[in-house]
């Protein structure tokens, strides 16, 4: 069974030729909040009152020392029961699940606070020797740490119980429960405990959260018809974790300045100046409940019936207006004498601060009813903001105003609110009523229908590698082929800065690129890995409404491409050989700023692709488990050889949406646009050789693997052959540009080789490699140029997408290992290949045009991504 309501609805009563009748609706919303508002009221002030009472026989039966420790460790409970709650007791109010499944979600919660409460007692526990020496007694018996722990847990779920009392609108049981029933126990067990020391008004204390809780769970049996039920289904706890993690940091801010502000005051003024602004908060305090009951009771009645937000809104705010300013009023002109009641020094001492409080209960209702209205509207992020607003104010000019004495606490805490107030309006102002959306998932419902997406393609390289560049030339081209309309940013390792775009595609930077920026000194660096860590991590797990609230704090290239990615339509991870994870740390923060564009877009929904690409290795299970977790997310990832099929699998991600496909690279064909041979002065019959190096092994093996290729480079030139070392990369991010590589292996030669020593445009590189007659290459990108262009390759492999490709066009043994280069292993490959390269180019001219075919799929597969046709095509190779 659910929640009944607090009242049946009026029946309707049949009058001639009418329709039924109702009362007035807004005499009904009226006399609801109103009825609620003064049983929360009632409940505040029953509390506190019996709460003083408790603590006057505390005074008479036990010492002052008892009682000091007996405070000390229930305020800590308190404060624990809060801290466990994790916005919960909002979300139970503001979204009630559907009548089937309202006993799962109110028993989960309940579990789940229970638990969560009884973790962090445990922990209070094991770290009072660092903040609380003289309670250490209470974890040498095993019975008393073991109830302070549970008791924290009741004090937590009586919290949230009180919850689902609002939400049903019978606050009057609020009243009741915590009113009289706690108050009431706690009064009578302290006679009996008189032998425990502090520990028997501790447990005085525990003894009202007990009978609070366990007559909370039998009115909600009996009025409610509560039954405990852990079926998870449509509980929806999951889907407003959003608003109840934004509800719970709120919440939090909001206690700051109660724990902060004190302490400012006593180690600025004093222990009897402390003594004064307590006794003026207190009063205060119960100044302030009549506009926060209201505000609850407003709370409850929207989340009901959310059709009736402005309405209620602007009635409640009526309604706090008509008592809180005469509240106030006499707050203010009869401090003195209320003040009276504690003695002369509280009147003499503490008037000036508690009539500051009473005109401040002003803005504190201000603030209350404009923080409720947001969350009601569902503005999390505002939310957060005008409690850091609040925190911040309050603290901030408490600690500055310090040294002027106590009013000025006041005035703090009344600036404060104001602010936040502001902060909250303003939020209301632009966006005044429920949005009536779900904040944590964007979907994609009507993609099929968009021609015009906006596109993000992520993690892209440099236009200094030539490869690179040629994969991203031909990404762009092949999604304005799918979306001739399409909006397309690069999120690259490009700064904006200097190049502002792409082929005409928009380069907005990168996390990956900040963190990595080869402009800032190592140390900065490491900071902006560590940064870009835990950033990363917060934005990939945060709800909406937070990640909303902590992007002022990103970098603006971070924000930059963390809004394209959520915001887009489709997301596009380049082809390459990037998504990979080697030993140690750098393989971790490699794969994890790789795989977090994918992250982000897949919370909110964003179909991403991984066009043709290499996947792995990954060295640990935790590698594995996250290039799986993202890959099984994604709309479809393109494996360009079958070992990378392989080793997804392995991470978990076999089958759908895995896929084999070919590198784009293949579909690159850009007209010629120098004659090469002419620039290198070489007649049209003499024999060209390229060759391409790179840095990749430890420095004794490079040196050897350069010498040997110098050694080959002398034997072709010594047959009459021309060679010319050709720069693929040419960047100086991280040092990796060919030329340098290349100058050695040429200074290592005996007869110098050709050899390119500016950096050239990745298309006209593409022209020199259709230059040559044979290629010997290192760089993977540059065999596959010189392969569409019908050049015999032979193939140096330093990753497994050398081999993998080179096996589906029946290539594979043209490939020699990376560490198994020496003279001896490569001149009778090159001899051989010189003697069979017209057999060499016949098997190009069969395997080719079909292999170049399926690199041009690419425009269909994203088309049926985004709903355009059917995923046919790409079936394998």
């Amino acid at each position: 069974m659910s929640a009944e309501p607090a009242q049946p609805r009026a029946a309707a009563t049949a009058v001639p030729g009418g329709a039924g009748s109702r009362a007035p609706r807004h005499r009904r919303d009226r006399s609801q909040v109103v009825r609620s508002s003064a049983y929360l009221l009632a409940a505040t002030v029953t509390t506190a009152g019996l709460g003083f009472v408790f603590w006057v026989i505390a005074a008479q039966l036990f010492t002052p020392a008892q009682v000091g420790v007996a405070a000390s460790l229930t305020n800590s409970m308190s404060l624990i029961a809060y801290f466990s709650l994790f916005g919960l007791n909002s979300t139970l109010i503001r979204f009630p699940a559907p009548a089937a499944v309202r006993n799962g979600q109110i028993a989960q919660s309940i579990l789940l606070v229970f638990g969560v409460s009884c973790v962090i007692g445990s922990l209070y526990l094991v770290g009072l020797p660092w903040y609380g020496q003289r309670l250490l007694f209470i974890r040498h018996n095993p019975v008393e740490a073991t109830a302070l722990v549970l008791f924290c847990a009741l004090s937590a779920v009586n919290l949230l119980t009180d919850s689902v009392f609002i939400s049903a609108r019978l606050a009057q049981y609020n009243a009741l429960v915590d009113g009289l029933i706690q108050g009431l126990t706690k009064i009578a067990l302290p006679f009996a405990l008189v032998g425990a020391g502090a520990f028997g008004l501790v447990a005085a204390t525990g003894g009202g959260y007990t009978a609070a809780v366990l007559a909370s769970l039998f009115f909600m049996r009996r009025r409610l018809g509560f039954r405990f039920d852990l079926r998870a289904r449509g509980t929806r706890l999951r889907e407003h974790l959003g608003f109840s993690t934004a509800s719970y940091v709120s919440s939090l801010l909001n206690l700051l300045p109660l724990l902060v502000v004190p302490m400012i005051v006593l180690a600025r003024l004093g222990a009897a100046a402390a003594g004064y602004y307590f006794v003026a908060f207190q009063i205060a305090n119960l100044a302030n409940a009549a506009s926060y009951a209201i505000s609850e009771s407003m709370f409850a009645e929207i989340s009901a019936d959310e059709s009736r937000y402005s309405a209620v809104v602007r009635r409640s705010a009526g309604l706090i207006a008509a008592v809180q300013i005469p509240a106030s009023a006499v707050l203010a002109l009869g401090s003195g004498l209320i003040l009276h009641v504690f003695g002369g020094l509280y009147a003499a001492r503490a008037q000036s601060l508690l009539v500051v409080f009473a005109v401040g209960a002003l803005a504190v209702a201000v603030n209350t009813w404009a923080s409720f209205a947001i969350k009601l509207a569902r503005l999390m992020a505002p939310l957060v903001w005008s409690n850091v607003v609040y925190a911040g104010v309050v603290i901030g000019l408490a600690a500055l105003w310090a040294r002027h004495g106590l009013v000025w606490f006041g005035w703090a805490w009344c600036i404060g609110n104001l602010a936040s107030g502001a902060v909250a309006l303003v939020a209301l102002a632009r966006k005044p009523a429920p949005a009536g959306r779900e904040t944590e998932r964007r979907t994609h419902p009507v993609n099929g229908a968009k021609d015009a997406p906006d596109v993000v393609v992520v993690n892209a390289y440099v236009r200094e590698n030539a490869g690179d560049a040629a994969l991203l030339a031909v990404c762009l081209q092949q999604v304005r082929d799918a979306f001739p309309q399409a909006r397309i940013r690069i999120a690259g390792m490009e700064d904006p800065r200097l190049h502002a775009e792409f082929d005409g595609a928009e380069n907005i930077g990168s996390m990956r690129r900040h963190v990595a920026d080869g402009t800032v000194s190592r140390p900065w660096r490491v900071l902006r890995k560590a940064a870009g860590v835990l950033g990363g991590t917060a934005c990939a797990v945060l709800p909406s409404p937070l990640l909303s609230a902590l992007r002022p704090l990103m970098p603006a290239e971070v924000r930059r491409e963390v809004d394209a990615v959520r915001g887009a339509d489709l997301v596009v991870s380049m082809g390459g050989g990037y998504f990979n994870a080697r030993s140690g740390l750098d393989g971790y923060q490699n794969l994890f700023f790789v795989v977090l564009p994918a992250l982000l877009a897949g919370r909110r929904g964003v179909p991403v692709v991984f066009a043709p690409q290499s996947f792995g290795p990954f060295r640990t299970r935790p590698q594995r488990w996250l290039a799986g977790y993202v890959v099984r997310r994604s709309a479809l990832a393109l494996a360009r050889e079958d070992v990378s099929v392989g080793l997804l699998a392995q991470c978990g991600a076999d089958g759908e949406p895995v896929r084999r496909a070919v590198d784009s690279g293949f579909a690159f064909a850009p007209p010629p646009a120098t004659e090469w041979r002419v620039r290198l002065g070489l007649d049209a019959d003499r024999t060209l050789v390229g060759v391409t190096a790179r840095r990749w092994l430890a420095p004794s093996a490079q040196d050897a693997y350069e010498r040997a290729l110098a050694e080959t480079i002398d034997a072709l030139q010594g047959s009459g052959a021309r060679v010319v070392l050709i720069p693929q990369v040419t960047t100086d991010y991280l040092g990796d540009d060919d030329r340098i590589v290349e100058r050695r292996i040429a200074g290592y030669c005996g007869s110098a080789p050709l050899r390119i020593d500016e950096r050239v445009d990745f298309r006209d590189l593409k022209g020199l490699y259709s230059a040559c007659d044979l290629m010997l290459g290192t760089r993977f990108h540059s065999v596959i140029f010189a392969l569409t262009s019908m050049v015999p390759c032979l193939a140096i492999e330093y990753e497994h997408k050398t081999r993998g490709i080179m096996r589906d066009l029946g290539l594979e043994e043209w490939v020699l290992p990376i560490d198994e280069v020496s003279h001896a292993r490569l001149w009778p490959m090159v001899e051989r290949l010189r003697a069979e390269r017209e057999a060499y180019r016949a098997l190009l001219a069969e395997r080719l045009p079909g292999y170049v075919g399926r690199a041009e799929e690419f425009p269909a597969l994203l088309r049926g991504v985004m709903g355009h046709q059917p995923l046919t095509v790409g079936a394998g190779v």
